[in-house]
C-alpha cells in the first residue's frame, strides 16, 4: 500500500509541537542535519531518558511504565559493552503531566541538564512533539512511539525530501487504521454513513486531511462520510455534533478523541438518544480504565484498532517473554496494582528493547553514531518487527517503522471488568480472531 504525504496547515504544526517547543526550535530548521550535535558525551555511564505522561488525561498509556521500568532496569544493571568498553546504563523516567509545556521543559532538562545520550518518548503528540523537537534541535537520539506515523512526521513539518536526523519513531499509521475499522464496519449491516470526531490537534488534522488523510485511503471507499468540523480539544456541549450525526442518520461513528472529550461526546450522545450501530474509536478508548470509567456501562462493545494484544506471536529481545508471557506476568505483578493487561505495554518495552540493540552495536556516548545505527536498525521486538531501513510498507519514510493491527471489540464481564476481544485479523491473519464483532 502507498503511503502518501499529509500536508499540514501552520495551525497542525503549531499545535503538534506545543507553544513552548515552537518557541525554542523553529518546525523546519530542525531538520535534515540538526541544529548543534554535540557529537559525544562523556563518561562511564550511559544515560537514557524515559519520557512519558504517567499523569493527566493520557495517564492510561503509562499505566505500565512502574513495571516495564522495573524490568527494564534488572536488565540493564549489568551495564552494556561495546568495544570491549563496559558503560553502566541509568534511566532517568519523567512524567509530562499529559501537558506539551511541561515535556518541552523536561526535554531541555534532560538535554541540558543530565546530559542524556539516549531519550525515549511516549503516547501521543502533547508528549511526543515537544520532546522530538528539542531533540532534533539539540542533536541528541530520540526514540517515540505510540502516534500515527503520519501526525509524528508530516504533523512536525517533515516532508520525504526533508527529513529528520537525531528524531526516529515507530507505530501504525492511518493507513493500518482505516483499513482494521473499515473491516470491522463491514461485520455489520448498515447504511455506510460515518460520522467522524477529528479535533483541532495533530490527530485530527492529519486524519482530517481530504486529499492525503483517512478519507483517501482504499479501504473507505464506498462509505459516506458526515464531518461536522473540527472541535476544540477540551470542548464541553457536543449536543451540536450529535444532532447533525442524527439528522444525518449516521450509523458508524469513528474519531480520535482525547479519553476525557470522548467520554464527554459519549455520555451525551446516550443521553440525547444517539447510538451508531458500531463506533472505532481511536486513542480514547485503548485501555480498560478509561473503558470502565465511562458510566452506565457505555464502554460495552466499542471496538478500537489495537497495535498490541497478548495473542501476537512475537518475543522480547530483552526478557525473552512471548507477548502472552509478557501480559500474564504484568497482571500477576504488585506494580499493576491489580490492573489487567493493556496495550502500551508491547510498544513501551519495545523503546528499550531498540535502545539496547542501538547502544549494544555503536559507540553509545557518540551521538551522531547512535543515530546513524537507528536509521539502519531492523530488529525483532515483542511488537514485532520493526526495519527503518529498506523503504516500502514497513519503513515509507526515512524516519517511521510501521507496525500492523488487529480490530478489536470491549465486551463488559463480570463486575466492572472488560475483555478486549479480536474481532477483525485482516492485516494479521497469524493472530485468531476471538469472536465476531457485535452490533452496539
Amino acid at each position: 500500500m502507498e503511503h502518501p504525504a499529509i500536508k499540514p496547515s501552520r495551525r497542525t504544526v503549531l499545535r503538534g509541537l506545543g507553544a513552548a517547543a515552537v518557541a525554542a526550535s523553529p518546525i523546519l530548521s530542525a531538520c535534515s542535519s540538526g541544529l548543534k550535535g554535540s557529537g559525544s558525551s562523556t563518561g562511564d555511564t550511559i544515560k537514557i531518558g524515559y519520557v512519558s505522561p504517567r499523569t493527566g488525561a493520557y495517564a492510561a498509556f503509562a499505566e505500565s511504565d512502574a513495571y516495564i521500568l522495573e524490568q527494564v532496569r534488572a536488565f540493564f544493571a549489568k551495564g552494556i559493552t561495546h568495544d570491549g568498553k563496559k558503560y553502566d546504563v541509568k534511566i532517568l523516567d519523567r512524567d509530562t503531566g499529559s501537558d506539551p509545556q511541561q515535556a518541552a521543559t523536561i526535554a531541555d532538562e534532560l538535554i541540558s541538564q543530565e546530559q542524556v545520550d539516549l531519550v525515549l518518548v511516549t503516547a501521543t503528540p502533547d508528549t511526543i512533539h515537544p520532546v522530538a523537537a528539542k531533540c532534533e534541535s539539540e542533536g541528541v537520539p530520540c526514540v517515540s512511539t505510540i502516534e500515527p506515523w503520519q501526525a509524528w512526521f508530516f504533523g512536525r513539518g517533515a516532508t520525504p525530501k526533508k527529513t529528520f536526523k537525531y528524531t526516529f519513531h515507530f507505530f501504525d499509521g492511518i493507513e493500518h487504521l482505516s483499513r482494521v475499522e473499515t473491516d470491522m464496519w463491514r461485520q455489520h449491516d448498515t447504511n455506510k454513513k460515518v460520522g467522524v470526531l477529528w479535533p483541532n490537534d495533530s490527530d485530527g488534522n492529519a486524519f482530517r486531511d481530504k486529499t492525503t488523510g483517512y478519507r483517501s485511503q482504499p479501504s473507505t471507499k464506498g462509505f459516506t462520510f458526515v464531518d461536522p468540523g473540527s472541535y476544540e480539544p477540551g470542548t464541553k456541549d457536543f449536543s451540536s455534533i450529535i444532532a447533525n450525526f442524527k439528522k444525518e442518520g449516521v450509523e458508524i461513528l469513528a474519531g480520535v478523541p482525547s479519553p476525557p472529550d470522548f467520554a464527554t461526546f459519549w455520555t451525551q450522545a446516550a443521553q440525547q438518544n444517539f447510538k451508531p450501530k458500531v463506533a472505532t474509536i481511536s486513542k480514547a478508548i485503548l485501555f480498560e480504565s478509561t473503558v470502565a470509567s465511562l458510566p452506565n456501562n457505555l464502554g460495552d462493545g466499542l471496538c478500537t484498532a489495537s497495535w498490541w494484544v497478548p495473542q501476537f506471536p512475537f518475543t522480547s529481545t530483552l526478557t525473552g517473554q512471548t507477548a502472552t508471557a509478557l501480559a500474564d506476568d504484568y497482571e500477576k505483578s504488585p506494580l499493576a496494582k491489580g490492573r489487567t493487561w493493556n496495550q502500551g505495554l508491547g510498544p513501551n518495552h519495545a523503546l528499550f528493547e531498540v535502545a539496547n540493540h542501538v547502544l549494544r552495536n555503536t559507540n553509545p556516548k557518540d551521538r551522531e553514531a547512535v543515530a546513524a545505527q537507528i536509521a539502519k536498525t531492523s530488529l525483532d521486538t515483542v511488537l514485532g518487527h520493526l526495519s527503518w531501513t529498506g523503504g516500502g510498507a514497513a519503513n515509507p519514510v526515512k524516519n517511521v517503522a510501521t507496525i500492523p493491527m488487529v480490530g478489536t471489540q470491549w465486551i463488559k464481564g463480570s463486575g466492572d471488568a472488560f475483555a478486549l476481544k479480536v474481532v477483525s485479523n485482516s492485516l494479521m491473519p497469524m493472530v485468531k480472531p476471538d469472536a465476531k464483532a457485535a452490533e452496539l
